[in-house]
């Protein structure tokens, strides 16, 4: 469901078809999904071991992240350890958000005395993001560290036209790391310690903006039941005047199944106010599957 100012509209997240081995050891998918740029990016939010987007991927791609519809070529490296190169082309819309801004207060006379109307101008806010044609690489590469640890690396790219290409004629490119790390002491414990940097370039007439942006999880499975976490977000927004804005989050979460979770979490914002979060997860019918 998306929320567009005061109306509410069903949208679809995902709808794609997959086929192996259509060129070679080429795999191709098309249709509508989120686009493999980075580790979080392609994981739907209620996988993901927190409840709001990091930073970085709200500034640059926007509040849905970098989703769109298309076709991605998949190529496993022939490497005594796991590599995967991926290509993509997508289209994708842009996203806008109404809201009304009051513009004054006016008193007008009537038979039952002095009313106060309040004037408001609606307009339109939109987010940032890359939009239109959009094309995207990555490679990514996993191998075990010892018997109980492994090691994910990732590069990732992809380049469209800025989200107000018709006022600003801004072609953007976004560049990606990402660094995953995974301990598993025994059989209900998880060490998790997951990274990632991005740097947005947007060349417009007047001449090229950079903005950098990354954040940092530590999260720890204390038993089959509770898993607790720390993130770290910065990052500098997308638009000439540079703002950078950090926070520091902490999150509980409580297994009830391997399909339904309860999570809490506490945000402190060093540009705002804190924010407080409750979320239960879960999934319903075959399709569900364990929760990260």
């Amino acid at each position: 469901m998306v929320q567009d100012g005061t109306s509410v509209e069903a949208e679809i997240c995902e709808a794609y078809v997959s086929f192996l081995n259509v060129l070679g050891d080429l795999s191709l998918q098309i249709g509508k999904s989120h686009i493999n740029f980075g580790k979080i990016n392609k994981i739907h939010q209620h996988h993901r071991p927190y409840v709001d987007q990091p930073q970085v991927i709200t500034e640059f791609f926007g509040d849905h992240g970098l989703v769109g519809e298309g076709g991605n070529l998949s190529y496993l490296l022939p490497l005594p350890v796991f590599a995967q190169f991926d290509v993509g082309a997508w289209r994708i819309k842009e996203h806008h958000h109404a809201h009304e801004e009051k513009v004054k207060t006016a008193k007008v006379q009537s038979d039952q005395g002095t009313i106060t109307v309040a004037i408001y101008k609606e307009h339109e806010h939109n987010e940032f993001g890359l939009r239109d044609g959009v094309y995207t690489a990555r490679l990514w590469t996993s191998f075990p560290i010892s018997d109980k640890s492994e090691l994910e690396v990732g590069l990732s790219g992809a380049k469209g036209r800025g989200a107000h290409y018709e006022e600003h004629k801004d072609n953007a490119k976004v560049y990606g790391v990402d660094v995953t790390y995974k301990f598993w002491p025994s059989a209900y414990n998880r060490l998790l310690l997951q990274g990632e940097w991005l740097q947005l370039t947007r060349e417009v007439p007047p001449g090229t903006l950079k903005r950098t942006g990354f954040y940092s999880l530590l999260n720890y499975k204390v038993n089959k039941y509770w898993d607790i976490g720390i993130r770290y977000d910065e990052s500098e927004n997308a638009w000439p005047d540079r703002v950078k804005k950090a926070s520091t989050t902490g999150i509980l979460t409580k297994h009830l199944t391997e399909t339904t979770s309860l999570r809490t979490q506490y945000k402190c914002n060093s540009h705002g106010k804190d924010e407080a979060y409750l979320q239960i997860a879960f999934g319903i019918g075959p399709h569900s599957h364990p929760l990260e």
